[in-house]
């Protein structure tokens, strides 16, 4: 088995950057799984590696932290609204009538507003993931919506990756970053005899009949062609790219890009927080998190550190900023989130330009249409997170190594 990777190393969103011992995932990771013999394959490939991390988001607006909103919004965040506002939600709370079937909706807003009105809705989710997605709300699919919305008094968090329900238990590597458990697969590959081809791009597919029949790879130093036609080839390839190589028309379907920047600053954790979200729309960043919070070696003594994340699109206005880093810095303090005293400096940026597929209302029909013409292909598989257009998270990525 031969694994080509376009990167300087294995693993995809699965990576952690050392910046002279300052550790930062490319945004939060903490594994969970719904599939407790994904979860036991992890933790053996680990090796006890691994310690107990609780997901713990918040929210920053009015200059304030709410509780996370998914699945339960806290009476707690009702009281904490301007009193204008919590009396709007009150108001509607006692209006409302049975909340409707939310899965007749097939927009994200219609979805959502149909179990807690208008009031929370615009406070909680239009602007947040208005400035996530990148598209007009009613534009996008409900799929991405949690349906089980309520007002409550106890928080937790939920996902969409594991149907927005409490999971029992979170793991993270004691080192090496979320990486590490990318970096142990590779080692297991290795000893069954597979090798790898990294800094591999690929440039071409040819096909004869309906099998893909060569992989024509660019490589630093040359250009390499690989016989495949009695080989099965399993690709993670972002699915535009595939369908362009294969000479497939298909109608556009969406990535959401994203940008991390990561910022060094002096003094210990500042939150008990895993990750927080930033949802006023003057504000570039969508969410920040302290990578101290998952494990005490992210950082070297005396120093904290924060991964702010921004969403955009590949190479749109904020795509191509130059000066993305000291608005970000500038922003965060503004905000009271750092401090200047503790001398931010930004130690590196990294781009991916498919981070989140965006489910629009009509994104299953391209799909069809589109897993229709490559279905002809004997030995392609498309797998994976961009390759195969689907939101997953860890675990069921890592399904494919366990089943």
């Amino acid at each position: 088995m031969v694994l080509i990777e376009k990167d300087y190393e294995i693993g995809g969103l699965l990576k952690t950057f050392n910046f002279n011992g300052f550790l930062f995932d490319f945004g939060p990771h903490i594994f969970r799984s719904k599939d407790e013999k994904v979860m036991k394959f992890v933790k053996t490939l680990l090796r006890n590696n691994y310690l107990q991390v609780n997901s713990n988001p918040a929210i920053f607006k009015y200059g304030k932290f709410f509780d996370n909103v998914i699945p339960v919004i806290t009476w707690k965040n009702i009281e904490k609204l301007p009193r204008e506002k919590k009396n709007k939600v009150l108001k509607e709370i006692r209006n409302t009538d049975k909340p409707r079937n939310c899965n007749c909706f097939k927009n994200f807003e219609d979805c959502i507003i149909s179990q807690i009105g208008e009031t929370l809705y615009w406070e909680f989710f239009r602007d947040y993931s208005k400035k996530w997605w990148g598209i007009n709300l009613k534009k996008l699919s409900a799929d991405l919506a949690p349906k089980n919305l309520r007002i409550g008094g106890e928080k937790f968090y939920g996902h969409l990756t594991t149907n927005f329900e409490r999971l029992n238990e979170e793991i993270y590597p004691v080192r090496g970053g979320i990486f590490e458990i990318a970096r142990k697969l590779g080692e297991k590959v290795r000893k069954l005899g597979g090798s790898f081809l990294l800094n591999s791009n690929i440039k071409s597919l040819e096909c004869d009949g309906e099998r893909v029949s060569k992989i024509i790879i660019e490589t630093i130093e040359e250009e390499v062609e690989i016989d495949s036609c009695e080989n099965l080839i399993v690709s993670t390839i972002p699915l535009p790219s595939l369908c362009k190589m294969l000479n497939i028309k298909f109608k556009d379907i969406l990535y959401r890009s994203e940008i991390c920047i990561f910022i060094k600053l002096n003094g210990k954790q500042m939150f008990k927080h895993s990750w927080i979200y930033f949802h006023d729309p003057e504000i570039i960043f969508s969410r920040i998190y302290e990578p101290l919070y998952y494990n005490k070696y992210a950082a070297p003594k005396g120093f904290t550190s924060l991964c702010v994340e921004v969403t955009c699109f590949e190479n749109d206005k904020i795509w191509n900023d130059k000066h993305l880093g000291e608005k970000v810095i500038d922003q965060l303090i503004d905000t009271g989130i750092i401090k200047r005293s503790q001398e931010p400096e930004v130690l590196g940026i990294a781009k991916y330009p498919y981070a989140y597929p965006i489910y629009t209302v009509d994104y299953k029909q391209k799909l069809r249409e589109i897993f229709d013409k490559l279905k002809i292909y004997e030995n392609l598989r498309i797998i994976g997170r961009t390759g195969s257009f689907s939101y997953l998270n860890m675990w069921e990525c890592l399904k494919w190594a366990v089943y």
